[in-house]
């Protein structure tokens, strides 16, 4: 219904914000990683939104990135997470590490956030994992030029799961051994497949 909006910050509060469009003001709920990134009042702004309509109320929340709004649209079809929950998800990580931990299985990672419990980071991975391929993967690209989404549909190609080999990457990727090609790294990740089959 409103996908976007553009205009000048009026007011920064403690959990939302006040955009003028062109002399009417919208309060935008925002998580706190993205109330620290805003420009000064006065200056102009430009947001992703959500709007959730209640029985009594109508929320609109703000993302200054498309690849958040994604995410907040993933979460909140996560059983018994709501819209709050959905942001503290956000104000605590960035997508892309949130695509990390859930592919991994990382629930330690994920009770970290305020509000999840190892019930609720089980049931994040459980109904998250096996779509991490409708995620895209944006900043997941080595200093070499190596792209993480090359190796990951290389991978897929050859009838391996997404989330089965993403974390594999990852590993290959923080210990600086993502190599130039797409065909050196698929060697790769199948050999530390093959040493955790032993």
């Amino acid at each position: 219904m409103i996908s976007c909006l553009s205009g000048v910050l009026f007011d920064i509060g403690s959990e939302s914000i006040i955009i003028d469009v062109n002399g009417v003001g919208f309060e935008i709920l925002l998580h706190q990683r993205a109330l620290t990134g805003l420009p000064r009042p006065g200056e102009g702004l430009f947001l992703h939104t959500h709007l959730q309509v209640l029985e009594n109320d109508f929320k609109l929340y703000g993302f200054l990135d498309k690849e958040e709004l994604k995410l907040f649209k993933k979460l909140l079809g996560v059983s018994g997470m709501g819209a709050k929950g959905a942001m503290n998800v956000l104000a605590f990580m960035e997508p892309f590490n949130f695509y990390q931990a859930v592919a991994s299985s990382d629930e330690k990672m994920l009770t970290r956030i305020p509000g999840i419990g190892k019930k609720s980071a089980g049931r994040i991975i459980f109904e998250l994992r096996e779509k991490i391929g409708e995620f895209s993967i944006p900043a997941a690209v080595d200093a070499s030029g190596t792209s993480v989404e090359e190796v990951l549909q290389a991978l897929e190609t050859l009838g391996y799961g997404r989330s089965e080999v993403f974390s594999l990457i990852m590993e290959l990727k923080q210990t600086g051994d993502l190599a130039d090609s797409v065909e050196e790294n698929i060697k790769r990740v199948l050999r530390i497949k093959a040493r955790q089959m032993k």
